[in-house]
């Protein structure tokens, strides 16, 4: 059972998460591929934002939907080429998708190659795009990335607003199907574990992170 402390801080870092907007236009837009169904509203918020010159570019995970050590296409999401197709058919133009070289199967991974990809291309500021109860530990996870790498950048996050709680989703590497309010309590598992792993940022980090972007003293390094 957790602590009073950490019950207090995962609620806090979960609605400071949940609040985040990017206050202005960002270079790049994180989009993690998502497992079967569970990309309802991403793409269209996507190509809103890139129409509307609220981001400049969407990156999109280098994989076509293989789990994590496998080599079957589409095990666990639509894939790379899906989600370009369906951007570009939602008006993004084909020059604003960017797909790294670097594979990647799972969060950890997609976090990693994205902000290699953000230094190697000069991107300051991005926006995390996925569903409501993924962004707490995708936040968490790009941070522990850019602590990591020492590629500092203003991230923030964008989300469907409102969101579909009781559409049947895939969760996790495509494994389970059931209503998505029902995959919350198994995020909120997989932030504890991973943060005692060491593979994602702690709530400590995450705050002081977010006070800095916040007050403009990220030291911003290429």
């Amino acid at each position: 059972m957790p602590t009073e402390t950490e019950s207090a801080n995962l609620y806090r870092a979960s609605v400071m998460v949940l609040s985040d907007r990017p206050p202005h236009s960002v270079d790049v837009i994180f989009f993690h591929n998502r497992s079967f169904g569970d990309d309802s509203g991403l793409q269209d918020i996507a190509a809103t934002m890139i129409a509307a010159r609220q981001a400049r570019i969407i990156a999109v995970t280098n994989n076509e939907g293989q789990r994590y050590d496998s080599d079957i296409p589409y095990e666990a999401n639509p894939g790379k080429t899906h989600y370009k197709r369906t951007l570009m058919e939602k008006g993004v133009p084909e020059e604003a998708i960017v797909i790294p070289e670097r594979e990647a199967f799972h969060v950890r991974q997609e976090n990693t190659v994205f902000i290699e990809e953000s230094r190697a291309r000069r991107w300051e500021t991005a926006a995390i795009l996925a569903q409501p109860h993924q962004l707490l530990r995708t936040m968490l996870g790009v941070i522990q990335a850019m602590n990591q790498s020492g590629y500092l950048m203003e991230v923030y996050t964008a989300f469907p607003n409102p969101t579909s709680w009781q559409e049947v989703v895939y969760g996790n590497q495509g494994i389970e199907e059931k209503p998505r309010s029902e995959h919350i309590d198994d995020e909120l598992k997989r932030v504890i574990y991973y943060q005692s792993t060491g593979e994602l940022a702690t709530f400590e980090e995450l705050f002081a992170y977010l006070t800095a972007r916040d007050k403009g003293s990220l030291r911003l390094t290429h």
